[in-house]
């Protein structure tokens, strides 16, 4: 399957300059990647080309992350290299195109697969989309995992996991030894600090060393997304590779105490090979977490952090489970979908176009019915 990734010029996330696979690496992405490593592992597994467009629309994530944050949009501007009119995508010669939030009004008559994500689920196009895709998408692939698990018909909102590529993953990040302690996700932090991300740093330091006493392994910690948000001028070329690294150093990772977004971090963890505790309102941790590792609150986690650090079969049980709900919901389940999604468009494309031949060929007084029976089918 061939894949294009497209995204807008303010959209942060992602490489900042267009780029074909054959022309980079796994590693050498980062040079160009200077945020949140959010897709990184698709563009990985699927050997995606990625190209970015013009801005077309001002999403509420793009206010949120650059807009409002005086000069973020001309630095964006000045590092972004290699922006492409949406025309000059050779959309037909790719299977699937994906796009970070719906900004194409995507072409009818194309046997490419169109599906997008939206990037941030409080964003408004994330609930009208799970009515039903927008710009005439053949998917909205909603990573909440609030949506319909099966391909039914097209156009459809499907419940669609960020997919992994723990081997990518490993293979540049994951040491040969882990370090006897936890990584913390900063929203766990920020809740027992009462900050926010980017700010409060010595709260959140102290926070870190309370929660050491508890859980009784040193804590670890650090925010990727702070240079972006404090208008970094240069950005941080590859500091999205060194936060893996250092995440992939820790024995355990966990994230609990905020129950907003569909827990992402503990994926990226997971990927890595490192033992996660997670909790159970969060989508990503049910599918991910071994019920050792997954507790209803705060509350729950020094009692299993104590027992799963105590026994070195329950680690490797956990470190078992993870890998097999790695390949199943964030490898094969996926891929399934859009390979199943690709399969009824290309058959309902040539099933119209069969029709539209027959109707051609039809006597003059049995064309009126042909014509009817054709726009049932292209409906």
């Amino acid at each position: 399957m061939k894949v294009a990734i497209v995204k807008q010029l303010l959209d942060t996330f992602g490489p900042w300059s267009s780029i074909r696979w054959d022309e980079t690496s796994p590693e050498d992405l980062f040079r160009i990647w200077p945020s949140r490593p959010l897709h990184w592992e698709m563009t990985t597994l699927l050997e995606a080309d990625w190209y970015i467009i013009p801005q077309q629309v001002n999403t509420d994530y793009t206010y949120d992350s650059v807009l409002k944050q005086p000069g973020n949009a001309d630095i964006v501007r000045r590092y972004s290299q290699r922006v492409v009119a949406p025309g000059d995508i050779p959309y037909d010669s790719y299977d699937l195109v994906i796009t970070n939030d719906p900004i194409l009004d995507f072409p009818q008559s194309s046997r490419t697969l169109f599906a997008y994500f939206v990037v941030e689920h409080w964003d408004r196009r994330y609930g009208a989309s799970l009515r039903r895709p927008l710009r005439n998408a053949d998917l909205f692939l909603a990573h909440m995992m609030d949506a319909p698990d099966a391909i039914e018909s097209l156009p459809q909102a499907i419940s669609f996991a960020y997919v992994r590529d723990p081997k990518s993953m490993r293979a540049l990040f994951a040491p040969a030894e882990r370090e006897e302690a936890v990584w913390a996700d900063w929203r766990t932090l920020a809740l027992l600090s009462a900050s926010t991300n980017g700010n409060g740093y010595q709260a959140t330091k102290s926070a870190a060393r309370r929660l050491e006493e508890v859980v009784r392994l040193p804590v670890v910690f650090r925010s990727f997304s702070m240079g972006l948000y404090h208008g970094e001028d240069p950005p941080r070329w590859g500091d999205a590779a060194e936060f893996l690294r250092e995440l992939g150093r820790q024995k355990y990772y966990l994230c609990l105490g905020r129950g907003s977004g569909a827990g992402q971090g503990l994926a990226d963890a997971a990927s890595l090979g490192c033992i996660c505790f997670g909790e159970r309102d969060k989508p990503y941790h049910r599918l991910l977490c071994h019920s050792e590792a997954l507790c209803g609150d705060l509350q729950e986690l020094p009692r299993r952090v104590r027992r799963v650090q105590a026994s070195r079969d329950l680690q490797e049980e956990i470190r078992a489970w993870q890998e097999e709900k790695l390949q199943q919901h964030f490898i094969e389940e996926p891929l399934a979908l859009l390979g199943a999604a690709l399969e009824r468009k290309r058959k309902r494309k040539t099933y119209s176009l069969a029709e539209a031949e027959e109707m051609r060929r039809k006597p003059p007084d049995e064309k009126e019915t042909g014509v009817r029976a054709f726009t049932r089918t292209a409906r």
